[in-house]
């Protein structure tokens, strides 16, 4: 990702402030300048928290930072304690203008792009698809969650206050989500996330989405099969016979109306013996209702019984287990001393011990009758619910179509046709209304059928699912078995601290670096394996800021190289933290004269920001410009961040 800065725009309550960057910028003086402000305030606006200082904190108003992302000019405006940024930026001569999420999204904000929040559009603007990781690394199943420029941007910013105390996340002391974060950071930068892997992941969400779809839909149409009392094909070609003799029925009636052989009585007539009819089998089907609800009632009662029961036995084994061994020589409910009994009987009361050694047995055995007895009711709990349901809806159409015949003879009464023409037409609504249900149940019955379809169709994605997972698996394995780039990592960190004379480090040594923690340590040939040397045993903290930055020119080396998407940009807030330069006056002089030999050669591409106690001027044979900036507290010849701040 192609990122360079080109000026930091501060507002303070009394003046402005324009901080230029070039692509060597060296910031240099006496602590309490605001030297690591600058640092903060970059992080700021990209995203980052800030721990303000007191002068900031008095201060500090807004910032924007002006810089490059791809080839489009880019400016990102945040307040002070605000959690979001303004971004504008220019394309194609058209200028565009965001207010965004600094870091926690809210739903996409530019639409299409699948833009939700600043890291988003960082990527969008360098032509980049943010990289997707799994959000758990032990659940196949978990979602694809997005890594964020937040994460890569560990390795790209070296903050003063972790120079010697933490090391980029992924130590055991690290926060697990942090460290998590940062290992799968480092995976991408390694090329362990290829794009076979990529894919493969991809293509198993899009699966396991498809199949949990078609299962919910699949579930919800069978409850509702189920609660209409046709779950089966048997049970709607009962029903549609049923309607079929209504409709023969009602067909035979119509005829003999229209051929003048009817009862010549009046449709009013056939609604209120319809009427009747309902009433009667609505009667009979609340009456149905309630005893299966009553029976529900019973064997849910019967059932809770039994598993207090169960319970109650139980407990009272376990009490008799308990006790067994317990010799009483006063009594338990009086305190008075017992008397001597017989050793066949129970020292408290008296009767003869029963015979404990077949208990055990005799328990397990009511155990199982005990739950297989609760195992029977269930099952009938469950037919009785069935059963139950199927009346309910039974219920309601009856009381539907009573309520459709009431309304019916209502209107008819009101409008008293000839007796011929109203019963003509009333066995007319019954056969049209009669072969609607009997061409809806037709069409249902196709519905149990397409739930087995719906299931195989499943099955067949889950097989899917399962070979995707397969080769996802095979992918991930040939991807971290590929360690041509750790083993290159390797090599380039040995070859920065030698070439930074770190102390104590060799020709002879070697580095190993392995996963899954990726915390690289340092071996010598004389003394075996018995000592390494590694961040977390260094016992000088100027060891430990040296350490950590030459861990972060390496993996940048190594960007270059790979063509790794991470951003150019590394900024080191104090790589001379806790080192005297002139006591140490070799290491900083060779950390330096190591740094500007990569800038010079491989880190060409790479925008620097080094943030020190003293300034190292780079050789003139390197024909590097350094935009270098001395910063001293209350100076007005080298003005702190803050120009007109004095105290604190």
């Amino acid at each position: 990702m192609k990122i360079l800065l080109k000026s930091l725009d501060l507002s303070f309550r009394r003046a402005q402030v324009v901080i230029p960057f070039e692509r060597l910028t060296y910031f240099w003086g006496k602590m309490g300048a605001g030297k690591s402000s600058i640092a903060r305030l970059i992080d700021y606006c990209l995203g980052g928290d800030m721990e303000s200082t007191t002068a900031l904190q008095k201060e500090f108003v807004s910032a924007a930072l002006r810089l490059n992302v791809g080839n489009a000019p880019v400016a990102i405006f945040r307040d002070a304690d605000s959690s979001k940024v303004i971004v504008s930026w220019e394309k194609n001569d058209e200028r565009f203008e965001v207010l965004i999420p600094a870091r926690t999204s809210e739903g996409e904000v530019i639409p299409g792009t699948g833009v939700e929040s600043l890291s988003d559009l960082l990527f969008h603007l360098a032509g980049a698809e943010p990289p997707k990781v799994r959000k758990s690394k032990r659940d196949e199943d978990t979602p694809l969650i997005r890594l964020s420029f937040r994460d890569l941007f560990w390795y790209c910013y070296l903050d003063q206050d972790e120079m010697d105390s933490d090391f980029f996340n992924l130590g055991r002391d690290a926060n697990p989500f942090k460290r998590l974060k940062s290992l799968d950071a480092f995976r991408y930068i390694l090329g362990f996330h290829q794009e076979q892997v990529a894919s493969y992941e991809s293509q198993l969400v899009e699966l396991r989405e498809r199949r949990q779809a078609i299962l919910a839909g699949t579930e919800a149409l069978k409850r509702m099969l189920e609660q209409s009392g046709l779950s089966s094909p048997i049970e709607i070609e009962q029903r549609i016979e049923v309607l079929k003799g209504e409709l023969a029925r009602a067909q035979e009636a119509a005829q003999a109306a229209r051929s003048n052989k009817g009862s010549h009585g009046h449709a009013t007539d056939e609604l209120q013996r319809r009427g009747r009819y309902l009433a009667n089998e609505i009667q009979a089907l609340e009456s149905a209702h309630s005893d299966v609800k009553n029976q529900i009632e019973a064997t849910e009662r019967l059932r809770n019984e039994l598993q207090m029961l169960s319970v109650k036995f139980r407990r009272t084994s376990t009490a008799r287990e308990v006790l067994a061994g317990v010799a009483f020589t006063s009594c338990p409910r009086c305190a008075q001393r017992l008397p001597p009994r017989e050793l066949t009987c129970c020292a408290v009361c008296g009767q003869e011990d029963v015979d404990t050694e077949l208990e055990p047995a005799k328990n397990k055995i009511l155990d199982e009758d005990l739950h297989a007895r609760v195992s029977e009711i269930n099952d009938a709990l469950a037919r009785f619910k069935r059963q139950e349901a199927g009346i309910r809806n039974r219920l309601a159409e009856y009381r539907s179509e009573k309520a459709q015949v009431d309304h019916r003879l209502t209107v008819a009464m009101r409008q008293y046709d000839s007796a011929f023409l109203s019963q003509v037409l009333e066995y007319e609504r019954q056969v049209a209304s009669l072969q609607q249900r009997i061409a809806n149940l037709e069409n249902q019955k196709l519905l149990p059928s397409s739930l087995d379809e719906q299931y195989a169709e499943a099955d067949s994605i889950a097989e899917e699912e399962a070979s995707i997972r397969r080769k996802l698996k095979e992918a991930r394995a040939k991807a971290e078995k590929d360690v041509t780039n750790l083993k290159r990592l390797e090599e380039l960190f040995l070859d920065c601290l030698l070439r930074a004379k770190f102390p104590g480090i060799k020709d002879s040594d070697h580095v190993s670096i392995a996963s899954p923690n990726f915390l690289p340590e340092v071996h010598s040939p004389e003394v075996g394996e018995l000592a390494v040397t590694s961040f977390s045993n260094l016992g000088s903290g100027g060891k430990k800021c040296v350490f950590k930055a030459c861990y972060a020119l390496t993996i940048h080396r190594l960007a270059e190289e790979i063509g790794a998407n991470i951003p150019t940009l590394l900024i080191i807030d104090s790589p001379m933290k806790n080192i005297s330069e002139r006591e140490n006056e070799d290491v900083f002089t060779s950390f330096y004269e190591m740094v500007y030999e990569l800038a010079a050669t491989e880190l060409k591409g790479t925008q620097l920001v080094i943030i020190d106690k003293e300034f190292k001027a780079p050789s003139e044979l390197l024909d590097l410009i350094v935009l270098e900036r001395h910063m001293m507290p209350e100076s007005d010849e080298f003005p702190p961040l803050i120009p007109y701040y004095r105290g604190l």
